[in-house]
């Protein structure tokens, strides 16, 4: 009977039809007050994931792995709206709506492990910056560790592997913000690549850079001086915090 209220709340919603979209609603909401925990429970989460514009690319693909199947991102862009329309009487919208796509772009798709502009827009869906098509927007150096990091763990299927593209854009990004040195959680993709670009006198350094980093991480010593290691190691620390924020 609930499946089909939130079916007839569906339809109301999409005819316009706000007095029946409120008596429905009001009536599911009677009867959820009625239901047993557990399905109480996963309204909850919803709305806690899915309705929150800060919620995490990461976190979202989870939440749709235990609630709709490992396989959900085989099924066409509207059944997954309708499918989580009927389970959770909650329309999805907004970045969130754009974050669960790229998902389950990424779920369908390996370009944005060897495309340089997929992987831009991805970075920039993930991190709810909203991807543009009209004009190209750069995602930051946060939004691009963050966005390797949930790649990593939507495809771990990929075991690593990205293509070269994809990798001169990741470290372009960083050089840009001045960062020439890779930061520590991607620097296994990218140390090749960041040191043909930035040249051995930068890249004598990194292990000192890297202490220094370190340091900071730690709470010792926070008195920046002006001086290339510690620059290098504040920058890295702004871009990793940052990447945290986005992957919370």
């Amino acid at each position: 009977m609930t499946v089909k209220l939130s079916t007839a709340l569906y339809d109301a919603t999409i005819s316009g039809d706000t007095k029946e979209v409120e008596r429905i609603q009001n009536e599911i909401d009677d009867r959820f007050e009625k239901s047993a925990p557990k399905v109480r429970q996963n309204v909850v989460n919803f709305n806690t994931v899915l309705n929150n514009d800060k919620s995490s690319a990461g976190s979202i693909y989870d939440f749709l792995n235990k609630n709709l199947g490992a396989d959900w991102w085989e099924w066409e862009t509207e059944t997954i709206e309708h499918i989580l329309w009927i389970k959770f009487a909650v329309a999805l919208e907004g970045l969130n709506r754009e974050r669960v796509f790229a998902i389950r772009h990424l779920c369908n798709s390996d370009r944005a492990f060897f495309d340089w502009y997929e992987f831009n827009q991805l970075a920039l869906a993930f991190s709810g910056a909203m991807a543009d098509f009209e004009y190209l927007k750069k995602p930051s150096s946060g939004m691009v560790i963050s966005a390797i990091k949930t790649m990593k763990h939507i495809r771990p299927d990929r075991d690593d592997k990205w293509g070269g593209d994809v990798i001169k854009y990741i470290c372009i990004v960083l050089k840009e913000e001045g960062i020439y040195t890779p930061p520590r959680s991607i620097e296994s993709i990218i140390q090749d690549q960041m040191k043909d670009m930035v040249g051995s006198d930068v890249s004598k350094e990194w292990q000192t850079i890297a202490r220094r980093f370190n340091e900071l991480v730690q709470g010792k010593n926070m008195t920046i001086e002006e001086t290339m290691i510690d620059i290098q190691a504040k920058r890295l620390l702004t871009a990793e915090a940052s990447a945290v924020s986005y992957g919370s």
